[in-house]
């Protein structure tokens, strides 16, 4: 079929259907409103293409040129799309169901409030990318670059991260839930207000972030750096931080109750009005916290190190103390157990 008994096909209003378009030169056509179902369009140039409101439907784009195209509100539907090159395309509120991105080269490409379910986005190019308000449902983003990526209030909903490339992304809003991001960096990152519960972050470096109002609750950060990082207000509750580092880490009014905090170091942290209750803090560092006012009710202490740490009114209440070291601090200042509390506590749990 040529471009000109295409256009005529199209202007019909007839869907194009088991059609070998590979290596067509469309540049510039307007496929606005048209149908393609299981069409080949491998090696073709759509660059420049008017294709609004167009469906695609098991169409294969192996290796196809479409740059600088407006795909608003475009359907695509279980496409083979690897090695597409969509530079600079404008996707607005297109959607991309079950379709395959391997390698693809989306630079600079607007992604915004587009829906990407089940999507494959291994090792596709997002440099710059806008992915503001984006869906990504189980996708795949193994070793994708997303360098410079705007991520802002993007929902990633168990996408599989490994690998990728987030170097200078803007993560503000981003929700990252169950996502697997382990071994990542993101040192010196914008990472405000961000949902990352149950997230696979281990080993992950976020020193020197901003990770203020984030939620990583019941997510694993186990081994992970965060020293230096803005914490304040960011939620830990239920998470799995076993030798993770808070080095002078600014966590005032954060929340651990219940995290599991064994061997990890707040060493020079301030921890003022932070929750610790009924975590587990087992040979954990707290030398030279500031500790003023912080929660650490039914928390297990044992071989815990306070050495010099300020203890101003902080709530000792029922904490396991075994071995801990209060050379130093302020000990003496805190809140030891309420005997009436712990009895009502008692009956109530007899």
């Amino acid at each position: 079929m040529t471009r000109e008994q295409l256009l005529e096909a199209i202007g019909k209003d007839e869907t194009i259907e088991n059609a070998d378009l590979a290596g067509i030169d469309l540049s510039g056509a307007d496929l606005s409103g048209a149908r393609f179902e299981n069409v080949s369009f491998r090696g073709a140039t759509l660059s420049a293409a008017r294709i609004q409101r167009t469906g695609f439907t098991g169409c294969d784009f192996t290796g196809a040129r479409v740059e600088d195209v407006d795909l608003t509100k475009v359907v695509w539907h279980k496409m083979d799309l690897r090695g597409i090159i969509l530079r600079r395309a404008v996707c607005h509120k297109a959607v991309f169901t079950g379709s395959d991105f391997s390698g693809a080269d989306l630079a600079g490409a607007d992604f915004s409030s587009a829906v990407m379910d089940n999507t494959i986005l291994d090792k596709a190019c997002l440099a710059g990318a806008s992915l503001l308000r984006t869906l990504l449902y189980k996708a795949s983003l193994k070793g994708a670059d997303l360098t410079g990526a705007n991520l802002s209030r993007t929902v990633f909903y168990q996408a599989d991260l490994a690998g990728a490339n987030l170097k200078g992304a803007t993560i503000v809003k981003t929700f990252l839930r169950d996502c697997a991001l382990a071994g990542q960096d993101f040192r010196g990152a914008s990472f405000v207000m961000v949902q990352a519960g149950g997230a696979d972050l281990k080993g992950c470096d976020f020193s020197g972030a901003d990770i203020t109002q984030s939620n990583f609750m019941d997510a694993d950060m186990g081994g992970a750096m965060l020293n230096e990082v803005k914490g304040q207000r960011s939620v830990f509750m239920g998470t799995k931080l076993i030798k993770a580092s808070f080095k002078q880490a600014d966590l005032v009014q954060a929340c651990f109750e219940g995290a599991d905090l064994n061997l990890a170091d707040f060493t020079g942290a301030n921890l003022e009005q932070t929750t610790f209750a009924k975590a587990g803090c087992r040979g954990a560092a707290f030398a030279g916290v500031n500790a003023t006012c912080a929660d650490f009710s039914r928390a297990d202490l044992t071989a815990a190190d306070f050495t010099g740490a300020r203890l101003l009114r902080a709530n000792m209440h029922r904490a396991i103390e075994e071995h801990t070291i209060w050379e130093r601090s302020g000990r003496a200042g805190a809140l030891d157990t309420d005997p009436d509390l712990a009895e009502a506590e008692a009956e109530d749990h007899p």
